[in-house]
């Protein structure tokens, strides 16, 4: 009961964007019962949120032996080897998790966005058409359609999709966003040429490499890298003006040294907040 009410929590976690409290609520429980498949799942989508996929193919692989030809196993092991940019395998993953549940809309999405981001456009528009049509109530799988169309060159199919996925839900966030970013576009198409340079350009920003997308880091993390630098200099420079007025008995003015204090603390209370906020 305890271990159910720890995996209850830490999914409501998820389901709030506190993916790294949930891996720290998961990771003893997975320690302790190693035989938990729900646990590993929950771990797996964790460090998905988080940014570490190679982690959460640990534990989705780990998962997926606890429950061989698992939906939503092969779901997630799909997931981070698509991250990962390891294709053919994310492929076959996805492609297993629908023929284990043809109707899934989740898995032909998957199997679809594993197809584009091998650069495998074409495939994934046909597989993602099907999904479409039998899943034709799935806001996701319109979405990802759209977008498989816009890369094959198919902008005003591609709004048809966006549109059939809003109508479906009004709030969707990625067909919103799919949308603004195709109406961006679009206004670069002027002839048949440009057209296939900016649906290329579409196809290739979906592309995930070998070895994976390189993280972007985060803005409050470039600003606490910025404040660690200001700390180390306004350090190496109360030094030497230490020893200048020890050693060499240079009267230094005081409004620099106060300066540099000052510069020195700011950028020790900005590191502390950067570190806070990102815990």
């Amino acid at each position: 009961m305890q271990t159910d009410n720890l995996l209850d929590r830490a999914g409501d976690l998820l389901s709030s964007g506190r993916a790294g409290q949930a891996a720290t609520l998961l990771t003893p429980v997975v320690g302790a019962e190693p035989e938990n498949g729900v646990a590993w799942l929950l771990l797996a989508r964790a460090r998905m949120a988080m940014g570490a996929p190679a982690d959460a193919l640990e534990a989705a692989r780990t998962a997926l032996n606890l429950h061989p030809r698992g939906v939503e196993e092969l779901f997630w092991v799909s997931a981070a080897y698509t991250a990962l940019g390891r294709h053919d395998l994310a492929i076959t993953a996805a492609a297993a998790a629908s023929e284990e549940d043809p109707g899934n809309p989740r898995t032909a999405e998957r199997h679809g966005r594993a197809l584009l981001a091998a650069g495998r456009t074409a495939e994934a528009a046909l597989v993602l058409e099907a999904a479409s049509e039998i899943a034709h109530y799935d806001a996701g799988v319109q979405v990802a359609f759209g977008m498989a169309l816009f890369a094959a060159g198919r902008p005003l199919s591609a709004r048809e999709a966006y549109s059939r996925a809003l109508r479906l839900d009004p709030t969707h966030e990625r067909a919103l966003a799919e949308l603004r970013r195709l109406t961006t576009a679009e206004q670069h198409i002027r002839d048949a040429d440009s057209l296939v340079q900016v649906a290329d350009d579409f196809a290739e920003s979906l592309r995930v490499p070998a070895g994976g997308l390189r993280p972007v880091r985060p803005a409050g993390s470039v600003l606490g890298h910025v404040a660690s630098v200001a700390f180390g200099v306004c350090l190496a420079a109360l030094l030497g003006l230490a020893v200048l007025i020890r050693v060499a008995g240079v009267d230094v003015p005081t409004p620099l040294l106060v300066a540099t204090f000052s510069t020195a603390a700011a950028s020790a209370c900005l590191i502390g907040w950067t570190r806070r906020a990102h815990k």
